[in-house]
């Protein structure tokens, strides 16, 4: 139950932190807030569960669980979404530039760093 709870916690803090970077950058229109917030509260979701959870066990399990953890997942679990934005930024359809592209890489760099941190709260609370 709690692993949910950090995984839901991470994809809130991941998309409110992703709103924040938009109102800092452009004019931002309900369009706007409509397009970015279920796009990205869905993809931070879908990353927690297909590969931020699956990686930090595969690390639990190993013994290579440490204060860097949440390092590992804001930065090499998130290569699948880097390569995607960097493939949409190419083809040139999907997102509007590389503002917006930087905005999601952002944003799911700080929903990994929320989740592998609170990963390791997790461990602990269970350990102890």
């Amino acid at each position: 139950m709690r692993l949910i709870l950090v995984g839901l916690v991470a994809c809130i803090v991941g998309t409110t932190v992703g709103v924040g970077a938009l109102f800092l950058t452009e004019t931002v229109s309900a369009a706007d807030l409509l397009g970015f917030i279920p796009v990205m509260f869905v993809a931070a979701a879908l990353m927690c569960g297909l590969f931020y959870l699956p990686g930090m066990l595969w690390l639990k399990r190993s013994q290579r669980t440490t204060k860097h953890s949440p390092l590992i997942v804001a930065f090499i679990l998130n290569l699948p979404i880097f390569l995607f934005l960097l493939f949409a930024l190419s083809i040139g359809r999907f997102f509007s530039g590389l503002g917006e592209i930087l905005i999601f890489a952002m944003a799911f760099i700080v929903a990994g760093l929320v989740f592998g941190q609170g990963f390791l709260w997790y461990l602990r609370k269970n350990y102890l």
